[in-house]
């Protein structure tokens, strides 16, 4: 990066780096760690009034659920009595004994093998409408026995619609037993795992694993949650009844209080509602989320704009270091071309001037071809050192001009006659197009007559091979325009804009430099802008380039007056 700069200017990057980057990047680093420390005592703050927050909400929906028997903080509920969980309940209770009217049934079906006779006893006792669930299902059972097993589907089926909340003998829901004799399975494991029925868990195992081993139902987990319950939840012994508890165990939280002395009933809580529900609630109810994108925002945007202004300055610094380079070595190029084009003249001067004293025999011809060369430098060197002074006073904003109101056409023809004569000996042929007048326009003339011979000299430098110039002067709506056009090396679309800056000399490729010091069109840049005109190019490499100067009409109106 710094490859191209001057010594100098690198020891004022590094000063520059030195003594404002870094000490700012320093204090900006003491800035971050001391926001730093505020946020996290603020976040502290914060996570101290939400967690405070958060158990009374937490608590006041356990109130709730407790009395609504229902809530989204409710995972599971579950009652402790005599110090077991009773629900979910972990095993079914024991079978219990048939009524004593069944005795007689069912000595003729299981002692006897005679279903025959146990169906007809079966529904003699169906007929005194006692018992009928039980008594239905002891028929059905009857007819699979005999193998009448249509019928023995449709008795299952008619049991588990009339009856599908009665139990058996085993505490067995009809809905399901009945169901799964008929062979009437579909959806049943999903009735099930819904908590249609209240089963214990060694039911609820048996059935879903019966009805699909594969699977694997999130019903279960109350059951797993009651076993952990069992070995890890040990209530105090004395108990307020109808305070509330909370405890931890296991990854589960429990909300739990005594209804009696013997009877605890609670709840596990849903903690992904509580963290994903509750906790967001709370944190928008409480401005928390808002403060944190806030301090986010607020405190990125600072290091940016630190960042980006530190960054800016460097970045300025260097443009402006790197332009001042560049224009310190095309002023030294500058001065060296300067001093070398004023010692041609000056050399050729000084040679015939010599020559003339020491040899007074030459003919009056051979003088006047001195004489001629002479006068010819001498107007050179002229030229050449106007062109020094009003470049050194437009750049010292000194350069004034008298602008009046006239004709252009008188003037520019004047200056194209005069320069025409050298641009014939140097073998340029001048295709002129100039009309004999003009509309009016405010101009300097010695400004004017330096900015087209500027032009003219221009054309002349960079028309390579090509020997023909043309100038052109004409009028459109409300402005007149100048021309200088050649057929030579042309200008790529890159330079164009640049050819307008002090020093700035366009390179040809193998051609290079075709000579001159930059000044010639800044001169005319800063002429144009002063007459409120403006002066333009049209170039393509290789096929020539057309400079255009174009100055605004004079309001008829107006009166001719002295404009600086």
């Amino acid at each position: 990066m710094f490859g191209n700069v001057p010594r100098l200017y690198r020891r004022a990057i590094l000063i520059y780096l030195g003594t404002i980057v870094a000490p700012a990047c320093g204090l900006l680093w003491l800035g971050v760690q001391s926001f730093e420390r505020q946020r996290q005592a603020l976040v502290t703050l914060t996570a101290e009034k939400l967690s405070a927050e958060l158990d009374a909400e937490t608590n006041a929906a356990a109130e709730r659920a407790f009395s609504e028997r229902s809530h989204p903080i409710v995972k599971y509920f579950f009652t402790i009595e005599h110090g077991a969980v009773v629900h979910p309940a972990l095993g079914a209770p024991l079978p219990r004994r048939a009524p004593a009217e069944f005795s007689e049934a069912e000595h003729q079906e299981l002692d006897l093998n005679r279903p025959d006779l146990a169906l007809q006893s079966y529904r003699k006792l169906l007929a005194l409408h006692k018992w009928e669930s039980l008594v239905s299902s002891r028929i059905a059972r009857s007819l699979s026995k005999l193998g009448r097993d249509e019928e023995a589907k449709a008795a299952w089926r008619t049991l588990a619609a009339s009856y599908p909340d009665d139990r058996d003998l085993s505490d067995r829901p009809f809905g399901i037993v009945a169901a799964i004799n008929a062979g009437d399975t579909v959806g049943l494991y999903e009735r099930i795992s819904g908590g249609r029925w209240e089963l214990a868990a060694d039911q609820a195992e048996y059935f879903l694993r019966s009805l699909d081993p594969a699977r694997t139902s999130p019903y279960l987990d109350q059951f797993r949650f009651a076993r952990e319950l069992t070995e890890q939840f040990k209530p105090p012994r004395a108990l307020v009844e109808d305070m509330l508890y909370t405890y931890t165990f296991g990854g589960h939280r429990i909300f739990y209080r005594a209804d009696s002395s013997d009877r605890i009933s609670g709840f596990a809580a849903n903690l992904d509602w509580i963290e994903h529900s509750l906790r967001p609630d709370l944190e928008r109810r409480l401005g928390v989320a808002n403060t944190r994108r806030q301090d986010l925002l607020l405190y990125g945007g600072a290091i940016a704009l630190v960042l980006l202004i530190l960054s800016a300055g460097v970045v300025l610094l260097l443009r402006d270091i790197t332009r001042e380079a560049r224009t310190n070595r095309l002023r030294s190029d500058f001065v060296s071309g300067v001093s070398h084009e004023l010692k041609t003249p000056i050399t050729l001067i000084r040679l015939y001037g010599e020559t003339l004293l020491r040899h007074p025999a030459f003919s009056e011809q051979e003088r006047k071809g001195f004489y001629g060369i002479i006068t010819r430098e001498s107007a050179r060197l002229g030229r050449l050192v106007d062109r020094i002074l009003t470049f050194s006073r437009v750049e010292r904003e000194e350069q004034g001009y008298e602008l009046e109101e006239g004709d252009l056409a008188p003037l520019i023809a004047g200056i194209v006659d005069d320069y025409s004569e050298w641009l014939e000996r140097a073998g340029f042929s001048v295709d002129r197009v100039l009309p004999p007048s003009a509309p009016p326009v405010m101009f300097d003339a010695a400004a004017l007559s330096q900015a087209v011979i500027n032009l003219l000299d221009n054309a002349v430098k960079y028309s390579g091979a090509s020997r023909a110039i043309a100038v052109r002067l004409a009028a459109s709506q409300g402005s007149v325009s100048f021309e200088v056009e050649d057929h030579g090396l042309g200008i790529p679309a890159a330079e164009q804009d640049k050819i307008f800056e002090r020093f700035y000399r366009v390179s040809n490729g193998q051609h290079g430099h075709q000579g001159g010091y930059g000044l010639g069109l800044f001169v005319v840049r800063h002429i144009m802008d002063a007459h409120g005109g403006r002066a333009e190019v049209d170039s393509e490499p290789g096929r020539g380039s057309r400079f255009r100067l174009v100055f605004p009409t004079a309001s008829h109106d107006s009166a001719a007056h002295p404009h600086h």
